[in-house]
Parts: C-alpha cells; structure tokens; sequence
C-alpha cells in the first residue's frame, strides 16, 4: 500500500542515513551472491539476457543476495540501480531492469529504468511478480521462477500487444465471475464493508454539520427524532448513499482510511506541538527569567539545558512526523514524483543542520519572552549569579526535589553521572552503460 509506504518511509530514510552501506558494484547479467543457482542455471540465464542486450539494447540484470541488512529493498535496489558503476541501460535512454532478491528475507524486487516504465509499469511488474516469481520461489524453484520471469518481461518489451493479452489473462486468472463483483471483491463482503462506511460518513458528516454549520452543540442531535419525522426520506436517502458508496467503493474506502490516518497522525501533532512543545517554552522562558534575574547562576543553568533541549527535540519531531508524511504523500499522488528519487538528492548534512537550526531559534523565542516578562513584571531586575539556584524555581522544574536548597547564598549541588554506548564475483557479459531508475517498479516476497 502506498499510504503504508509513505507513513514509514521518513523512519526508513533516518535508519538507512545512518547505517549507510556499501552496495555491489555489478559487472555482470546474472551476479549469484546468495549462490541459488547452479553454474549451469546462471549460465543459461546470462546467454538469455546478454542475447537480448545485443539485439535490443535493454539490459535485464539478475542480482541475489543473501539479505538486506535490514533495509527495506525498494531502496536496497534503488541505490543499487543508480549507485556509480552499475546504471542498467544506456545513458540517456535509461533501458535498464534489475531483478533483486534477497533469499534469507524472502522478498523480490523489479526495478524498472526510467525509459521502460511506460511497458514495465508497476502493475505490470507487480503481476509478474506475483505470477510467475513467487509461486515457483515458494517451492525454492528459483532458477524457473527468474526464467520465466524474464521471459515475461522480454515479450512485454518486445511486443507491446502482448501486454493486453498478459493482462487479460492475469485478470481471468485473478477474478472469478461467480462469486465476484467486478473488482474482484465478493458482493457480501461489498455491502457489508459500504453500510459500515455509510454509518461512519453519516456520523462525520452530522457532526461537521452541527458543529460548523448551524454552530449547536453535537449533543442535541437525536438520530431517533430525525428518522421518525422524515421516514420516508430518511431511508430514500440512506438508499441512495448506500448505492453510491457501493458505486464509488474503492474511492470511499481509500477516505476512510485517509480520515483514519489523518485522525492517528493528528495525535502526534498533538503531542508534539501542544503538550511537549508548550511544556518546554514554558521551562525554557522560566529558566531564562531566572537567569536574567540572578536567581538561578550560570553554572547551574549548565545543567538544565539537557532536559530542555530534549524537550524541543521531542515535540518538534512528533510534531512534524505527520506534516513530513503529508510531503510525501502530495509527492507520490498529486505531483507523481517519487520518494526515492527525491530523497536521493537530499544531502542529508543540509536536514541536520535545518534541524539543529529550529531547535537554536526556539530558544531565542524563548528568550525573547523571557525578556519581554522581566520588563512587564516591576518587581523583576535583570542581575546574574554564578552558582545560585532559588528553591522555587527548583521545586517548580522539578516538583519533590527541590528539599535541603536555600534561596540565599551558593547552593550545594550534586548530580548523577550518566553513561550511555552506542552501539561479488564477475563475468564479462555485463557492459553498463549509464541509465538511471526513479523507483519504478514493483516488490514481492514468498
């Protein structure tokens, strides 16, 4: 699913920025890192494969390996595809495929070349994934499965008419008219699924209705009272809601799930921005107008920072997970660019730094307030201190510790120390030439 894909890929670029590995440099049509063939196999694949380079240009590379060291493998093949001395097809044309499969994770992938998306289109590469890869890769026939699989792709590219009838023959395999509706969902479970959406828009729709519209209180709505007043009405309605949701299922499914996910989202926002970013401005502006007042010293102001910053750190991440997200999303459905293509041109030093420079201005907002309270208070005057901590301001931040501190004089102070710990073989079959690939393609795993 796409909307699962774009919810956990910020998470997976963080993980793949940081744990940076080095991917195979590919010399060859058919590289055997996990050895799933045998030479005879690899062989007969490679002749296939590099015939077809001679005599249409395309390049079909076959890569295995043993797993993904924990990467997800739409960017395992990705950088794979584009990483400096691989660049399936030729330059500018972009004629590249890379099948990947990583054998001890299970999972394969078709990444498609920029020039040959428009034949290998996802759906395509999806079908032939799960209908010709994975049903032989379940029986641990891996060379039969990448054989056909290839063979697919060579016909689809030779002869665009073979991809209506490769898809018919997917959809008469796929659906089954007897107990089917005719996208491929059976007619109970159809109806089941759209009264459930129809009794949730109803509700939402209510709801903004009452609270944005006629401004009354949602609790004077009584379903009761509207049912028996226009019966009639009501169930002619309710009909025709019904029917166009059954209609318009899919559509309708995908807003329920979008509302589901805005709704989840919603709460990190919350989180985020109203309860952890309100409570550090609130410590940091206190902290700040006890050190501009004297009340709390230099030196003991060392030792608040830590908690602070972790404040603001915390609350602008939860709060802009959802917004990063909603980025993506636009990206991947509205404006069609792919997440992987555009992240790749992210220098990941430039996100450090931009973050690093929010986390520095909250600060200097909180200062700013600070300041702005000392001038409004007429009992308050700025003075500094170097070792002083008042008890309040002690028992404020850290409500149950503050005993055994005097307000007057330099204060003892003691404090916990803290430790933490952080944790291919080649042939000459292979020529290169220079293509690129923006994340098309399709996974799969058996």
């Amino acid at each position: 699913m796409k909307q699962l894909k774009i919810v956990l890929f910020f998470l997976i670029v963080c993980i793949n920025n940081t744990n940076a590995q080095d991917y195979p440099v590919i010399s060859d049509m058919v590289t055997d890192n996990a050895y799933i063939f045998s030479n005879n196999e690899a062989q007969l694949l490679r002749d296939k494969l590099t015939a077809f380079e001679a005599r249409t240009t395309h390049e079909i590379v076959v890569l295995t390996i043993p797993d993904l060291d924990g990467e997800n493998i739409e960017y395992y093949a990705y950088s794979v595809f584009n990483q400096e001395g691989n660049n399936f097809g030729k330059v500018d044309v972009d004629n590249g495929i890379l099948i990947l499969i990583a054998v001890n994770d299970k999972k394969v992938r078709i990444e498609v070349g920029d020039g040959l998306e428009p034949i290998i289109t996802d759906a395509f590469a999806s079908r032939v994934i799960r209908h010709r890869i994975t049903p032989l890769f379940k029986q641990g026939r891996f060379f039969e499965g990448i054989d056909d699989a290839t063979s697919e792709l060579i016909k689809l590219i030779d002869d665009p008419i073979y991809a209506n009838e490769f898809s018919n023959f997917i959809n008469k395999e796929a659906v089954s008219t007897n107990d089917k509706s005719t996208d491929g969902v059976h007619f109970i479970t159809k109806l089941i699924v759209s009264s459930f959406l129809l009794f949730v828009f109803f509700w939402i729709t209510m709801y903004a209705y009452y609270r944005l519209v006629i401004k009354q209180s949602f609790k004077t709505f009584k379903l009761k009272k509207l049912y028996n007043t226009h019966k009639t009405k009501f169930l002619m309605y309710a009909a025709i809601a019904l029917l166009i949701i059954d209609s318009f299922y899919v559509f309708f499914l995908k807003l329920f799930f979008g509302i589901l996910i805005t709704g989840f989202l919603s709460i990190f926002v919350f989180i985020g921005y109203f309860v952890l970013l309100k409570l550090a401005f609130t410590r940091a502006i206190l902290i700040f107008k006890s050190l501009f007042t004297g009340q709390l010293g230099v030196v003991i102001y060392l030792f608040y920072i830590p908690a602070t910053v972790f404040l603001f750190v915390a609350g602008f991440i939860f709060g802009s997970m959802p917004i990063v997200m909603g980025f993506f999303f636009l990206l991947d459905i509205v404006f069609n660019k792919n997440i992987n293509s555009v992240m790749a041109n992210v220098d990941f030093i430039y996100v450090l730094g931009g973050f690093i420079f929010v986390i520095i201005l909250f600060h200097f907002i909180a200062i700013y307030f600070a300041i702005y309270q000392i001038k409004g208070e007429y009992n308050k005057s700025f003075g500094f201190a170097f070792f002083k901590r008042d008890a309040k301001l002690s028992a404020t931040l850290n409500p149950g510790s503050a005993r055994g501190y005097s307000s007057s004089g330099a204060s003892s102070y003691s404090s916990s120390s803290y430790s933490s710990s952080r944790s291919s073989s080649s042939s000459s079959s292979y020529s290169g030439g220079g293509g690129r690939s923006s994340g098309g393609g399709a996974s799969g795993s058996w």
